[in-house]
């Protein structure tokens, strides 16, 4: 009986060698193109969020945007100062002259102060029964006193006492219809004894 014999495959021919190598190619550089593209377009993509995040143009909320305060926190006039954790800052409602202490004309009203002290950035705490007799204030009772070198400051903020080099900064306060108020603290003013005059008038 005859044994077929398989005929030996033949190499591909120098044409289809050359088709296949050039296809490869192409593949390649497709491949490193379509890379190429997605990291600019990343690349774009991350500096248009940072330039958003530059010029606040998202509306941040908390602490270097805008905070809202319910009627129920705001505190009462001539009362103890509300902290605000979102936001940084103490929430004075000052009864006519409290803590215009140097006599400016302040008349009453809200004052946002950011508990940064001025002097080396330590959190400003309220005290409640820390006598001004202390720093020569006697007869008025509660300060801000910086827990760290000893600033105090008036109910509205007004430094008297300490290495503080100015009085507590202030943050632009604005009352909404519903008695709530909105806290930009994006928007931060170098404190002085004018702070009292900075006061927002508020009778929700």
């Amino acid at each position: 009986m005859a044994v077929e014999q398989r005929a030996n495959p033949r190499p591909a021919a120098p044409v289809e060698v050359a088709r296949q190598a050039e296809a490869r190619k192409i593949a390649r550089r497709s491949f490193l193109r379509v890379s190429v593209f997605a990291g600019l377009s990343l690349g774009l993509l991350s500096m248009a969020a940072g330039f958003l995040a530059f010029f606040n143009l998202r509306k941040p909320q908390g602490f270097g945007g805008t905070v809202n305060v319910v009627k129920a926190r705001i505190p009462k006039a001539g009362s103890d100062p509300a902290r605000i954790s979102e936001g940084k800052f103490w929430l004075s409602n000052l009864q006519g002259a409290q803590g215009d202490i140097f006599g400016v004309g302040g008349t009453g009203g809200l004052l946002a102060l950011y508990w940064k002290c001025p002097h080396l950035g330590c959190t400003v705490p309220w005290n409640a029964s820390y006598n001004g007799a202390q720093v020569a204030f006697p007869g008025i009772i509660g300060w801000f006193k910086c827990p760290c070198h000893g600033s105090t400051y008036s109910h509205a903020g007004v430094r008297v006492f300490g290495p503080a080099p100015r009085s507590m900064d202030t943050m632009a306060v604005t009352v909404n219809s519903d008695a709530s108020i909105t806290v930009d603290t994006g928007k931060i003013t170098l404190g002085g004894i004018d702070n009292p005059l900075r006061e927002v008038t508020y009778s929700g």
